[in-house]
């Protein structure tokens, strides 16, 4: 049983601080704040740290302070206790957290499950003391939350952000630019790792008091000898392509200390500063090039830019130029996060163009494997890419799916059903479909009429529907995917294919068949991938429905006998 003592933050509660149990000598995690301010950390000595922080003028706002242990409490638990603590108050948005983030790692230890439930009861203590407001379940759905900068990071993601890190530092001051690059799926923490990323060299840049006092963990300490040398990367700008995806950055960059709104800029904002150090790029797969684009107004604009931003190297074909140059002569280094798989429309840049932009700049590429959004893991990821792109398939190649729900529907109201149903459990959970409908005209399936949800608000309203575009980037608890009337089984040449007819998204129509294809291919493989728990689907053309069936419905054997191969999910 945990043991939560409160107690004012000053000399008189320092003194009670001396006589409580765990006070002296002891692991301990502590939390001290005022009404819309905190900076939670822990220590073997509360007293000792405690004095240390009452000297300190960065810590002097502070009225409170509360502080957690227990006689069981060892240095793994109070550090895994921290972190959940820290990923939690930054999400709940009451007090404002002043942490820095280099030290929120995954910590494992013997018998951490038992200690993860004593945290959700430490947590509605915390609720019972009016320290913290809203619910863990409430938090988790949450925007801020799931881009949070003080996500524990996985130790694929660990050895990133040092490797990004040590570059950086190597690179500093020196005067060509030059392009980091990440590699990596759908959901394998992209996001997370470049949100964290800025947070902690701003921290840096800013000098923060608090980053004396992350963990001693060889990665905490590895970033701390970077310090110095990264502290001169002040003016760092976070571009986001796709515009759903930046109002919502927005919001989450306006809620972190140190961190504002004016930080995330679209690819054509960048010119509103004169040159940044670092400009990360999140989904850069889908920044544009000229060519397809949405009206003649948007063509002048980019025309503009080009001739504004790329005035010393203007070329008569206008072509050359894309949004990925702009970022590149408007910055001295780029991060970029790409995954050529979410490419999906004629305007984003083609995987040569970009290729050959980067290649003059390119100074390393990393690349990250792990699943850590879709609970189904890399196996599922890999398995549905496989499904959507094969040519024949053999009933052979059929797996089973592990500790991931999905299920197929013969009918589009009983995917309605199970979604409406999963709304209420877990919240967060949509119907998405992809472009065989146009923006302009409501969706109409076996006589049920659908319209397309509004805006980015993911307020939950029935018998509506998020397009690829509205949920790309975004995580789902649970997905109802609705494979449109654009595409289809094809029995004699044994494979998914377009109906271009059908296709109403110009964007993509506009390109030759294998590359329309593939741009529909990876919409789907993208949204199938969309839900941490489970995907539904159901298929207007009945072929691709029995298709879909025969690899991803649960077998009967295999819930009497327990199938499983080398392949199976975990």
């Amino acid at each position: 049983m945990s043991s939560i003592a409160k107690y004012p933050y000053s000399a008189e509660g320092l003194s009670k601080i001396r006589e409580w149990h765990y006070g002296v000598n002891w692991p301990v995690v502590y939390i001290i704040y005022n009404t819309d301010t905190a900076y939670v950390g822990e220590t073997l000595d509360a007293v000792r740290r405690t004095e240390q922080h009452l000297q300190e003028d960065e810590f002097n706002r502070f009225t409170d302070i509360c502080l957690i242990s227990s006689k069981t409490y060892n240095k793994s638990v109070i550090l895994d206790l921290e972190s959940f603590l820290i990923k939690y108050m930054s999400a709940e948005e009451s007090k404002k957290l002043i942490n820095g983030n280099a030290g929120v790692v995954d910590h494992d230890y013997f018998y951490r499950e038992a200690y993860e439930d004593d945290f959700r009861e430490i947590w509605k203590k915390l609720m019972e003391l009016d320290i913290v407001k809203k619910s863990l379940e409430e938090i988790e759905n949450s925007e801020l939350f799931k881009y949070s900068p003080y996500k524990s990071l996985n130790e694929e993601q660990q050895k990133a952000a040092y490797q990004i890190l040590k570059r950086l530092s190597e690179i500093n001051n020196a005067s060509q630019q030059t392009i980091i690059e990440v590699r990596g799926g759908a959901g394998t923490g992209k996001t997370i790792l470049a949100v964290y990323l800025v947070k902690l060299l701003v921290d840096i840049s800013r000098n923060r008091k608090s980053l004396e006092y992350i963990d001693d963990s060889e990665n905490a300490e590895a970033v701390r000898r970077l310090m110095k040398k990264l502290s001169g990367l002040n003016d760092i700008g976070f571009v986001v392509p796709m515009k759903e995806l930046y109002s919502v950055m927005k919001r989450i960059f306006t809620s972190i200390d140190g961190l504002s709104a004016d930080m995330v800029l679209r690819p054509k904002e960048v010119m509103k500063h004169n040159r940044y150090d670092v400009l990360f790029v999140d989904e850069a797969h889908r920044l544009y090039r000229r060519c397809n684009l949405s009206s003649a107004k948007a063509y002048s604009d980019f025309d503009a830019i080009n001739k504004s931003l790329m005035a010393d190297a203007y070329r008569k074909d206008v072509n050359d130029y894309t949004e990925l140059d702009w970022i590149i002569r408007q910055s001295r280094y780029q991060v970029l996060f790409y995954d050529e798989r979410q490419r999906i429309r004629s305007c984003d840049i083609d995987v040569e163009r970009y290729k050959r932009i980067c290649q003059p700049h390119l100074f390393q590429s990393i690349e990250l494997f792990s699943q850590m959004r879709c609970k189904g893991g890399n196996g599922y990821y890999e398995y549905v890419k496989e499904i959507l792109e094969s040519k024949n398939l053999s009933l052979k190649g059929y797996r089973p799916i592990l500790n991931y729900e999905v299920q197929i529907f013969d009918r589009i109201e009983d995917l309605f059903h199970i979604i409406n149903e999963k709304e209420k459990s877990d919240g967060l959970s949509r119907v998405v479909c992809g472009p065989g409908w146009s923006a302009k005209e409501d969706i109409i399936i076996e006589g049920h009429v659908y319209t397309w949800a509004q805006g980015r608000d993911y307020t939950y309203k029935p018998d509506t529907i998020l397009s690829i575009h509205k949920s790309q980037g975004f995580d789902l608890n649970y997905t109802g995917v609705i494979f449109g009337k654009e595409i289809y089984y094809d029995d004699v040449q044994g494979c998914i294919m377009v109906n271009k007819k059908e296709l109403k998204d110009p964007m993509t129509k506009s390109e030759g068949d294998v590359v329309m294809r593939q741009n529909v291919l990876n919409m789907y493989l993208t949204l199938m991938t969309r839900g941490i728990k489970g995907t539904f689907v159901y298929a207007v053309d009945n072929g691709l429905k029995n298709y879909l069936k025969t690899f991803l419905s649960k077998k009967e054997e295999e819930s009497l006998m327990g199938i499983a191969d080398n392949h199976s999910f975990t």
